[in-house]
């Protein structure tokens, strides 16, 4: 699916000429809350899967690189407001589905997914079923949502106020939760705010977050919230549309992932950007006591080499 941006750029982009509205979406979707994001110009659809689909599909492959075991589990998915199905391709290139049900109420979006997957699935994962349920997903209630292995909401949560009010009816049919939002202090809260209400439902975090019951270190900080950073290579359909200068994009992001199953964490989430000199290493973690790690080179020069190599997100073992 390497040439997946060509394609979107040839069959919907190549002639349009309304490219005003392209900077008025892009601008609309680093503050969802505050703008119009509905997408109903299936142009527009195209142009929001090169300028947006592409960088939330790395955030999502990350994710699903440093939670594999969980995610080869997974036989069928319910994306709710999975727009043009951002989530599909990029778990299809890990492992094969049964079955996903996107509940999206754009009509552009579901186009661009029926393309997409005509294009680059149909006949390679024959078995895979593709539904959708063309309705916005606020106010919808379980029973009228399928039994799944997992639920996602990706970058949909922060484009309504009220998104978070029956999050805990939506995913009573589901295993297992993944929850991705911009890595804002508005989506880090709105993702807290969500794990709260899955606690109380009976999930368990897989993660990121490592501390246990239910503490967050950054929960109340007033200079820094739980976000992580996936760097990402632009095509250059990409630096085209963006305008941008360098061949790679910084995105910022806060997820969770829940199971009902109980979970135990291999370590300590690194919660800040380590602080690395020639001959020591310091950090925080996410923990609920002894939250901040120094390591020297003197007193282990092995583990110095390996965790100095850490970032932002990585897990630290003692």
């Amino acid at each position: 699916m390497n040439d997946m941006d060509d394609f979107i750029y040839s069959q919907y982009l190549v002639n349009y000429p309304k490219k005003r509205e392209f900077e008025e979406l892009f601008h609309a979707y680093q503050s969802p809350a505050q703008r119009d994001t509905y997408v109903n110009d299936t142009a527009m659809a195209a142009f929001y899967m090169l300028t947006r689909g592409m960088s939330i599909m790395g955030v999502m492959d990350k994710i699903i690189r440093e939670n594999q075991d969980v995610f080869n589990d997974v036989e069928s998915v319910v994306d709710f407001g999975g727009g043009p199905g951002t989530f599909l391709f990029a778990l299809s290139k890990f492992k094969t589905l049964n079955k996903y049900t996107n509940v999206e109420w754009s009509g552009a979006f579901i186009d661009i997914l029926n393309a997409l997957v005509e294009k680059y699935l149909s006949s390679s994962i024959p078995q895979l079923h593709v539904d959708t349920i063309s309705c916005s997903y606020l106010g919808m209630e379980s029973k009228d949502i399928p039994k799944n292995d997992l639920s996602v909401f990706s970058y949909t949560l922060c484009e309504y106020d009220n998104s978070l009010v029956g999050i805990s009816d939506l995913v009573e049919n589901s295993n297992t939760v993944l929850i991705i939002e911009p890595g804002t202090p508005l989506g880090f809260n709105n993702v807290i705010q969500a794990r709260d209400k899955l606690i109380e439902n009976g999930f368990s975090v897989i993660a990121p977050c490592t501390a246990s019951n239910g503490f967050c270190p950054l929960r109340n900080s007033e200079s820094d919230w739980c976000h992580f950073i996936a760097r990402l290579d632009r095509s250059r359909i990409q630096k085209h549309l963006k305008k941008g200068v360098l061949g790679y994009e910084d995105e910022k992001y806060s997820y969770l992932l829940m199971s009902k199953s109980p979970t135990h964490s291999e370590g300590k989430r690194i919660i800040s950007r380590p602080n690395i000199t020639k001959h020591s290493v310091s950090f925080d973690v996410c923990s609920e006591k002894s939250g901040h790690i120094i390591l020297t080179k003197k007193e282990n020069k092995d583990k110095f080499k390996t965790v100095k190599k850490s970032i932002r997100g990585s897990l630290y073992s003692e």
